[in-house]
């Protein structure tokens, strides 16, 4: 206070403000992907990305430990796609491992869509619903580039949000699906997804051992918060394809012993040696598939180079098949636009003026 006043009161900034953003909800989301197909979206951004189309900027990472001592950290992930779709924003992802234990999902955020000529800020959106929509989505996309949509058994380990939501969209997508089978170190976790993919005619079986789920699945898809290796080559079903989303569950050996090893974009997994699969590389045991001065296991294709052709999928093959997408944030921006757009063709959301 400046003699009783705030001085800016009696400044001429000439400032505009920020104009009017539109809110969206986690209900409004919801609303607006009744109508739009995030794999179509996925599909389509990770080939503009292996194109050349899309701007890919290092994420920002924000990493703390809580009250409880736990891992808790926030993640900012700007993206832009430059094709007929043009989109702009940034993901703003955060997360701590000790919310399931109060109630709450594991990670939440908001996602932000940006205007091409003014870089001002046109949608907020919810995101923790976008996000774990988006994962499954390209896991999907990978299941059908890795060539196993005719697999017949589905393992899913960890049955929180990300759990869910792979079941969800796999059960409904690999015609020939028959058994899944579930593993949480909650088996009520467990047991509560099993009685939701119960009602759809599957065989559901609840593992009280992680090995025996994983040993079960022609695809293993893994979405814990384990940090830590433990999935060793032996367990796995011999051809399998295993989906590694949550990042830490395989063992080293399981990576450099796969038939085939798929990513999203070699950049980001050479930039992070947090996650095994960076790590293998900062140590030299793994290289990228142009990188043929390297006796090291060399990285097979990515997502979008399998999509576009430039490189050949091997197919099922054993002793077993990797998939580990580390999460293109210009996938959830793209996912935005496409949220946005409908949000604005069907006058879903709140208008907000911010000044």
């Amino acid at each position: 206070m400046i003699d009783g006043q705030l001085w800016f009161d009696q400044a001429d900034t000439g400032l505009t403000g920020a104009g009017t953003v539109t809110v969206l909800s986690q209900d409004d989301v919801r609303s607006c992907l009744r109508e739009v197909d995030p794999v179509d979206v996925v599909r389509a951004t990770l080939v503009d990305h292996d194109r050349g189309r899309c701007l890919l900027p290092a994420e920002a990472y924000l990493r703390w430990e809580n009250s409880q001592g736990a891992y808790t950290r926030s993640i900012g992930m700007p993206g832009a796609v430059r094709s007929t779709r043009p989109s702009y924003g940034m993901k703003i992802i955060n997360a701590s491992v000790s919310n399931p234990a109060v109630g709450l999902d594991r990670a939440g955020g908001i996602g932000l869509c940006f205007d091409a000529e003014t870089a001002r800020i046109t949608t907020i959106m919810e995101a923790g619903l976008l996000s774990a929509v988006r994962t499954a989505a390209v896991s999907a996309v990978g299941v059908d580039a890795a060539g196993y949509s005719s697999a017949g058994s589905l393992t899913i380990v960890g049955c929180g949000a990300q759990g869910r939501m792979h079941a969800a969209l796999l059960t409904r997508r690999l015609p020939d699906l028959r058994a899944v089978s579930l593993f949480d170190r909650s088996p009520e976790a467990a047991h509560r997804l099993a009685a939701t993919l119960g009602r759809d005619g599957l065989r559901v079986t609840v593992h009280t051992d992680a090995r025996d789920a994983v040993a079960a699945g022609e695809i293993a898809i893994f979405t814990t918060t384990v940090d830590e290796g433990y999935v060793e080559p032996d367990w796995l079903r011999p051809g399998a394809l295993v989906v590694n989303v949550s990042l830490g569950d395989l063992t080293d050996a399981t990576f450099l012993d796969a038939a085939a090893l798929y990513v999203d974009d070699l950049d980001l997994v050479a930039e992070n040696p947090r996650r095994p699969l960076g790590r293998l590389m900062a140590a030299g045991l793994v290289a990228r598939p142009d990188d043929s001065g390297s006796t090291a296991r060399r990285i097979d294709a990515t997502l979008g180079g399998l999509l576009t052709g430039r490189y050949a999928a091997l197919g099922v093959a054993a002793p077993h098949v990797v998939l580990n997408p580390f999460g293109m944030g210009v996938l959830d921006v793209a996912l935005y636009a496409a949220v946005a757009a409908h949000a604005r063709r069907t006058g879903v959301g709140s208008p907000v003026s911010l000044g």
